[in-house]
């Protein structure tokens, strides 16, 4: 075993530190899957997830401002507490903020911008159905389509990342990491 306070187990500490600093939201993404997945074992109340995962995107791609999505990820969280603390019924008033921004995506021009930005329009779309559609359908079934969701969010995740266009990298990552741990999860949780 190696003596940590030998002069050769300070880098490799170093480095080990410095790699979990810059892999923040690896580590945030996987605690909130985690979370979401020990505080509801129904698979279809996670469509909640791929729903704000593809608003926020739309949001962010509407105001063409990257760095701003952290701030459109912290208002949706709220936003989503406060309707649970009030008694609201929570699928009404994500429904009409997705249909709000979409009407705003198409009145800036979001559909003429270049195609990785203008196809948050039918992402959202597709994204937001499966979720509804998902709570009306049996549960197995509603589960795997909720999971295909967050696993095909998790692609658009990985694309956004790699061309760095759209959300800041480091959502795109944790988004990536929650969505595709979350979907697999899920999953799993069915044979289970």
């Amino acid at each position: 075993m190696a003596d940590i306070s030998s002069p050769s187990a300070a880098p490799r500490t170093g480095r080990a530190l410095t790699f979990l600093a810059h892999r923040w939201p690896t580590l945030a993404g996987l605690a909130a899957a985690a979370f979401s997945v020990m505080d509801d074992q129904d698979g279809r109340n996670q469509g909640l997830v791929v729903f704000l995962a593809a608003l926020i995107y739309l949001g962010t791609a509407v105001v063409d401002r990257p760095g701003v999505v952290w701030i459109l990820f912290g208002a949706c969280v709220a936003g989503v507490l406060v309707v649970e603390v009030i008694g609201a019924e929570l699928w009404p008033v994500l429904v009409g903020g997705a249909v709000s921004v979409i009407v705003l995506s198409l009145v800036s021009g979001l559909p003429s911008r270049p195609r990785l930005a203008a196809v948050q329009i039918p992402l959202m779309l597709v994204c937001g159905a499966a979720a509804l559609v998902a709570l009306a359908l049996d549960p197995v079934l509603g589960t795997w389509l909720v999971a295909v969701a967050l696993i095909g969010h998790a692609v658009q995740d990985v694309i956004v990342w790699r061309a760095n266009k759209v959300v800041a990298r480091s959502l795109a990552e944790f988004c990536f990491v929650l969505d595709f741990t979350l979907g697999i999860a899920i999953i799993v949780l069915l044979f289970v």
